[in-house]
């Protein structure tokens, strides 16, 4: 919804104006009307419209005074011009303040349609401009793009910069910033992936001072989608010589540590001195299984084999197993044996009492 205010010294020709305007087509809604500028600045100081739309010539302060206003302390309102052949060359003077457009008087119903196509262009790029303030800030965002390089699927990138709602903000992305903060993330997974960090912050300034050089945003996320593919393209041919020894580590940690139960998945991606996101994407294509089931999966293995000793109190094979809580131990242990730790204990008591009976009839 954008508001319009509408000024004209004409009493009858903005009663007309505002009664032709089809206010649902454009998504408009009438926040006032005024019959010269001094009395439109009152009211946009009150409460400031999306749009403007006024008459050239009134009295007080005429429409071109009124765009200076809003040109000097309301740059955000944009402003239509109405005015008539003899007035044109005048209403030159108001390019310097950035007016939206002109509509020539007479207003007809023809003009009326030509103003409500710039009323719904205005509401469309406003719109924009929001959703672009909203993506800047959006940690989802860069969630989502760290995500997509990390799958490496050049096609996925491509549709996620060219189509939707991203994509229609960066076409409306005048000024560049969502696009800058897109290719910041570039540099976060250049970071992450270990590329050249030592001169990591000379590439970002290259790359920024790239990118500003490109004058249209169509031209930017060209660029844009290109960094990607180059991160992704260098990522793949990195991939074997410099995954296999990130995962051998990892198993080598948990190996040592998994019996400490203060030992988790972020110590881990700290002590390889990675991100946590990446390193597990690198762990599950590698193993097939995430960190945290390979973890729990070498904790049962060790709580498992401890519980065949019955010298060991199942407190103990709990805190020996990397378990602080019994209770936890005791759910998580059911919970992937189907048995507790001491039907599983009386289990194999059982079968080393009775070795050559079959286990089903050990454990009755």
């Amino acid at each position: 919804m954008i508001k319009v205010l509408l000024v004209d010294d004409d009493y009858l020709a903005l009663e007309g104006l505002c009664r032709m305007l089809h206010w649902d087509d454009f998504n408009g809604e009438l926040a006032g009307c005024a019959t010269d500028g001094v009395e439109a600045v009152s009211m946009i100081e009150d409460n400031p419209p999306d749009v403007v739309v006024a008459d050239i010539k009134m009295p007080r302060m005429n429409g071109i005074e009124l765009s200076r206003y809003l040109y000097e302390n309301h740059r955000g309102t944009r402003i239509i011009l109405l005015s008539g052949h003899s007035e044109f060359e005048y209403a030159q003077k108001a390019l310097q303040y950035r007016v939206t457009d002109y509509i020539l008087k007479p207003v007809t119903r023809q003009k009326i349609k030509e103003l409500e196509l710039l009323l719904t262009k205005i509401g469309k790029d406003l719109a924009a401009k929001k959703e672009i303030r909203r993506l800047t800030g959006s940690e989802a965002l860069k969630d989502r793009m760290l995500s997509l390089l990390r799958r490496g699927d050049e096609k996925t990138v491509y549709e996620f910069l060219h189509d939707g709602v991203l994509a229609e903000a960066l076409l409306h992305d005048t000024a560049g910033t969502l696009g800058s903060t897109l290719l910041n993330y570039t540099f976060s997974y250049q970071s992450e992936i270990g590329k050249d960090k030592s001169s990591l912050e000379d590439m970002k300034k290259q790359g920024m001072e790239d990118y500003w050089d490109l004058s249209s945003p169509p031209e930017r996320v060209s660029y844009l989608y290109t960094r990607c593919q180059e991160l992704m393209a260098y990522a793949r041919n990195r991939k074997s010589e410099y995954e296999q020894p990130i995962v051998a580590h990892c198993i080598q940690v948990i190996q040592e540590c998994f019996s400490d139960p203060g030992f988790n998945i972020s110590q881990l991606a700290d002590r390889a001195n990675l991100s946590l996101p990446y390193l597990s994407t690198v762990f599950k294509q590698a193993m097939g299984q995430t960190i945290s089931s390979y973890l729990s999966r070498q904790r049962l293995l060790c709580a498992q084999e401890l519980l065949q000793d019955i010298s060991i109190p199942i407190k103990d094979v709990c805190a020996r197993s990397g378990y602080e809580d019994p209770h936890y131990f005791a759910r998580s242990f059911k919970k992937q044996t189907g048995m507790t730790p001491s039907e599983y204990r009386n289990l194999y008591s059982s079968r080393d009492l009775h070795p050559d009976l079959p286990e089903k009839e050990a454990h009755s």
